[in-house]
């Protein structure tokens, strides 16, 4: 009798989570395919979809990815569920709407040589449409991710596209948040750097963005962001931090456009994009601003289930 082979552990687990597969997720499928070693990477596909359609889509671009499917699902739940399954010492996140470079799972490898780096992040390159919504949606979420960066431990934060962490930050310093709130990425930053954990970016660590977002649609997206939030923030806060940031929620929406536009005019590449995202970038902070407002006074309603 032949024995059965001996399954191999993996050191890298690649989460890629979406409610609804994008156009762009045969790309992404075929950037982790064309990855150095790509067999020896566990990728997972969270499929929130109503009929598993990114089933479909793996089997013609990564066939030897999982696939787990949790209909109706919102992100947070999706990639939390990948990481109850993941097998690699590391788990990565990747968005289906960014390409990854052909050494980007050995860059996430090299990364955690330092057995004190907790997670590491990379850069985001801006590859999709060039209009004023998809721009302005690039400069909000991922411009202090366009390089130059500057390499190394960071205070701030890392790209939610494109990011690793070492498997047992996730499943034990920050299992009761995957409980309770699925995989929120700010609460688990926090939470990482309270246990003594470093956040790293590591430039080399590259990827695509490949959206083509249209100013209305990533607007609601960004409400629902900040209305789940600010709900989950004023609900994990001690009592008198609670008032703090209801009687100060006003103020979010223009300390929002100050930072954003200040921080893309100080950086050289995103500073030729700002002539035409400007207005629309303001008006992805007030959406975001006037979410976490209501979601501070009124809770998250339904936007935590609409997270993307």
């Amino acid at each position: 009798m032949t024995a059965a082979p001996i399954r191999q552990p993996k050191r890298l687990s690649v989460v890629v989570a979406a409610r609804m597969p994008p156009a762009t997720l045969e790309e992404v499928l075929r950037s982790l395919a064309a990855q150095h070693g790509a067999s020896e990477l566990d990728v997972i596909l969270a499929d929130g979809s109503p009929d598993g359609s990114m089933a479909t889509i793996r089997h013609r671009c990564l066939p030897q990815a999982r696939h787990i499917s949790l209909p109706g699902g919102n992100l947070p739940a999706l990639k939390a569920a990948a990481i109850r399954q993941a097998e690699g010492d590391f788990v990565a996140m990747l968005d289906p709407s960014d390409a990854a470079d052909p050494d980007w799972a050995d860059q996430i490898i090299a990364g955690f040589a330092d057995p004190g780096v907790t997670a590491v992040g990379g850069v985001v390159l801006q590859a999709g449409s060039d209009s004023a919504g998809n721009v302005s949606a690039y400069l909000f979420e991922y411009g202090a991710f366009n390089p130059p960066v500057t390499p190394g431990d960071t205070q701030g934060d890392l790209p939610g596209n494109n990011v690793a962490y070492r498997r047992a930050a996730l499943t034990d310093t920050c299992a009761d948040i995957l409980a309770a709130e699925g995989f929120n990425k700010p609460f688990v930053h926090e939470r990482i750097r309270a246990a003594g954990g470093r956040l790293v970016i590591r430039p080399s660590m590259r990827v695509r963005h490949l959206t083509n977002y249209a100013f209305m649609a990533f607007g609601v997206r960004r409400f629902h962001y900040g209305r789940c939030f600010g709900a989950t923030r004023v609900r994990r806060a001690p009592h008198g931090e609670k008032w703090l940031f209801r009687l100060f929620a006003p103020a979010v929406p223009p300390l929002l456009m100050s930072r954003h536009l200040r921080r893309a005019w100080q950086h050289p590449a995103n500073r030729r994009l700002l002539p035409r995202a400007a207005l629309a970038l303001c008006g992805v902070c007030a959406c975001w601003g006037m979410g976490e407002w209501l979601g501070y006074w009124f809770g998250p309603g339904r936007s935590c289930q609409e997270l993307y």
